[in-house]
């Protein structure tokens, strides 16, 4: 309401009294219309907890007891109020009467499947014909799907050489056979009563479904030039030995992932969209992530964010900004500038920090031509907290910009065919008129960059590769005539490394000097670096990760300066792997002159690629020189490091040996018997020794988790077998999985939908719950599978 609602219900003569007077009435007349709001709002608020809909997530319980709701367990921790989220109770008390009166019923039950679980699922009623077949009597069996299908647009397949025929490709643009699932957003028409079922597309379903499947928003749309392939030329066949196709026709086989052209055709740039399967939503794709906003410390002020000569210019300058400026500084902060020459760079950054958060500068004599479109922006939006702050920065900018350093810009780019995009994109930013304190390029779209990446961040500076919102980009590193083809960030004291929602292939990721952190949110940085058809690593003993003080190529490259040597004492270095898959991380650290690398990994994998491998080493299997800390990960391979401050609800499938064990502790954990780890508490296979029946190698062993699958590529990926230990499936501080699918609470999921369909089944009839295991490709002729 308007602040001024009750005065202006005053009679003119009153108002006009009140104005001479100074407004003493209207600011009382103001205090009263904010109570009368709040209490206004309040009235609304309880007429709105009357209804499950509209209620607060904490009238849900009280409504639920009204209505006669059964509660099922919700992870200790998860939001209240997901929405949709299949342990949150809103959608199940909403629909408790309705449930309960069509009880018994085949609709009833699988609805409730997907309301309880999330999964996607097709009921029995006892024994029938396909999906059925073998189902038991008088017997609801739910065969279930648990892995999810998540959306690829616009990717470059990859073509298969080395012998096959011509115009074969593969779907994943790593080069392996990926079955195809169907997408959770399909478009179903008028003609088509049953729902999309999230599960693998198989031969036959795509065959006898092709319009069902094929198609704009679908499952799987092929395009060449741009232009879609017409669903006349698509025909589903089996390609595992890539039999030729004639005349026009191009072949899909959906269980491998591949599609073949005729020999002679002529075949465009051809880019597809299709779903894949993965358990989570980890490792990057176009599944929603954080957005990507402007950090509200890029727009504080740092000693070298401002020139030498900048305080003298505030003091001596006639202009009217600056005058303001001086003004909301105060005399106080003026005088120690005007006396502490020395440091008046600091003294006048703190200050200029403090007017950024207390004052409006765009209220004073401010020139808006000189504001750039960011700001104009925030300006109409009447920009408040952080936007505020990032406005007043931009003000600055604006009116000294000889003087006050641009503190952000973003580039955005496409990929381009041989271009270097993104070093292009980078060094643009770097050698503009006026270089970003925080430079961000962005990837806007799931194109293919095959390039070298190169880059050097100066000192104090921020460099941040991500990928746009509902992208995936892949970032192929070629092999180059050089001593080193990793993709390189070669780093200046203080600096910060920022990768986001992004795939390197080919080579590792290279990051040298002495930055102060270096970020990998919803990366992969694929294990082995390559794959074959079957998912085998071409290089499995190689790091996908090395964190290293000085860098390898120490001379420069031709055309290039040397790199700036590092200080002699080097500060600490955070590095942050959240929700990420990566391969063996190396740290190479000078362990005199710096502390430990503080390796944060929190819901990602670690893969080293084989079960002996180092998953977190230093060169040459030495113990690397980082404090770690592990929490709802999985990492396989051996753990080789200084010290582990935290281990959480994670598998570690390999032996553990620090440096220091005194400090740090590791809880509801795996770890092998053997390692050398702080103390333990609540850990596996520790819990399974205690005194009993059984020597103690039989009891470490019925504990030693299980995977459907260990390589990158598979749906199945890292994902707990059905037949693995109750131990390690339900192991975890909150009862569910350790290891980086904890957060899917499987085990709580498969109770609570038990129980609620033993609440509405037939009378007398009994629950089987049964889940549908995900293709494997077939194992490599020259590798045996894992």
């Amino acid at each position: 309401m308007s602040a001024d609602r009750f005065f202006d219900l005053l009679p003119g003569v009153i108002r006009s009294h009140d104005t001479e007077a100074g407004f003493p009435l209207r600011d009382l007349l103001r205090v009263l219309g904010a109570e009368a709001d709040v209490v206004e709002d309040d009235i609304r608020r309880m007429y709105a907890d009357l209804f499950i809909e509209t209620c607060e997530p904490w009238v849900v319980p009280y409504l639920g007891d009204l209505v006669g709701h059964r509660w099922l367990p919700v992870p200790e921790g998860r939001p209240g109020d997901a929405g949709s989220s299949p342990l949150v109770p809103r959608r199940a008390v909403a629909d408790a009467l309705r449930l309960r009166r069509r009880k018994g019923t085949h609709a009833v039950l699988d609805d409730m499947v997907a309301t309880v679980s999330g999964w996607s699922a097709v009921l029995c009623e006892g024994p029938g014909d396909g999906e059925c077949a073998g189902a038991a009597e008088q017997t609801v069996t739910v065969k279930a799907w648990r892995v999810p299908s998540w959306p690829l647009t616009y990717v470059r397949p990859d073509r298969v050489r080395r012998g096959r025929p011509a115009n074969a490709y593969r779907l994943s643009v790593l080069g392996n056979d990926a079955p195809l699932f169907t997408c959770a957003r399909s478009a179903v028409g008028d003609d088509e009563a049953e729902p999309i079922i999230v599960r693998p597309l198989t031969i036959d379903a795509l065959e006898r479904h092709l319009a069902r499947h094929y198609g704009e928003g679908r499952s799987l749309l092929l395009h060449e030039d741009g232009v879609p392939v017409a669903p006349e030329r698509i025909v589903i066949r089996d390609l595992g030995d890539w039999d030729e196709v004639f005349d026009d026709e191009v072949a899909v086989d959906p269980e491998r992932g591949r599609v073949m052209f005729p020999e002679q055709y002529d075949v465009g740039q051809l880019t597809a969209s299709y779903c894949h399967g993965f358990p989570m939503a980890i490792g990057g794709g176009e599944y929603p992530r954080p957005t990507p906003g402007i950090p509200v410390a890029a727009s504080f002020f740092r000693p070298h964010h401002i020139s030498a000569g900048f305080p003298d210019l505030l003091l001596t300058d006639a202009g009217d900004f600056s005058r303001y400026l001086l003004g909301l500084l105060g005399p106080e902060v003026v005088a120690e500038l005007v006396e502490h020459r020395e440091t008046a760079g600091v003294r006048l950054c703190a200050a200029l920090n403090r007017v950024l958060q207390a004052h409006n500068l765009q209220q004073g004599p401010v020139d808006l031509g000189a504001l750039d479109h960011e700001a104009l922006q925030l300006l109409d939006t009447s920009a408040a907290g952080a936007g505020r702050i990032r406005l007043n920065r931009l003000v600055l900018e604006a009116q000294y910009p000889d003087d006050v350093g641009r503190s952000h810009a973003v580039v955005r780019v496409r990929a381009g065919d041989g271009a270097t995009v993104v070093n292009d994109a980078v060094r643009a930013l770097q050698q503009s008129d006026r270089p970003p304190i925080h430079a961000v390029v962005e990837l806007c779209d799931s194109g293919l960059y095959v390039e070298p990446v190169v880059v050097d961040v100066a000192a104090d500076h921020v460099l941040e590769i991500r990928a746009a919102l509902g992208c995936r980009p892949t970032i192929v590193l070629p092999a180059r005539s050089e001593d080193i083809d990793d993709m390189l960030l070669r780093c200046g004291t203080r600096s910060r490394v920022v990768l986001d929602g992004i795939m390197v292939a080919a080579h590792a990721v290279r990051v040298s000097g002495d930055p102060a952190e270096v970020v990998v949110r919803h990366c992969t940085f694929v294990p082995g670096w390559e794959l074959d058809a079957a998912c085998e690593p071409s290089n499995g003993e190689e790091a996908s990760l090395v964190l290293t003080h000085r860098p390898r190529n120490r001379h420069g490259r031709r055309g290039y300066p040397g790199p700036e040597e590092p200080p002699v004492q080097l500060q600490t270095t955070c590095v942050e792997v959240d929700h990420s898959i990566v391969g063996t991380v190396i740290v190479q650290r000078d362990a005199v002159n710096a502390d430990p690398v503080r390796l944060h990994i929190t819901t990602s994998i670690v893969d080293s690629t084989t079960a002996d491998g180092d998953a977190i080493a230093a060169p040459n299997g030495r113990r690397a020189h980082a404090t770690l800390t592990v929490v709802d990960s999985t990492v396989v391979g051996s753990t080789r490091a200084h010290a582990v401050e935290l281990g959480e609800n994670s598998l570690f499938t390999a032996g553990m040996d620090l440096e220091r064990r005194q400090v740090g502790c590791l809880r509801y954990c795996y770890v092998p018997a053997s390692s050398r780890t702080p103390r333990r508490y609540a850990c596996q296979p520790d819990l399974a020794m205690a005194p009993d029946d059984g020597s103690p190698e039989e009891k470490a062993a019925a504990v030693e988790p299980k995977f459907s699958s260990l390589r990158y590529g598979h749906p199945d990926y890292c994902r707990l077998s059905d037949d693995c230990s109750p131990a390690i499936r339900e192991g975890a501080d909150d009862d569910s999985e350790m290891g980086v699918y904890h957060d899917l609470h499987e085990a709580l999921r498969r109770r609570n939908l038990e129980a609620a369909l033993a609440e509405h089944l037939p009378l007398g009839w009994g629950l089987q719950v049964e889940f549908e295991p995900s293709p494997q490709p077939a194992p490599s002729a020259r590798r045996g599978g894992r």
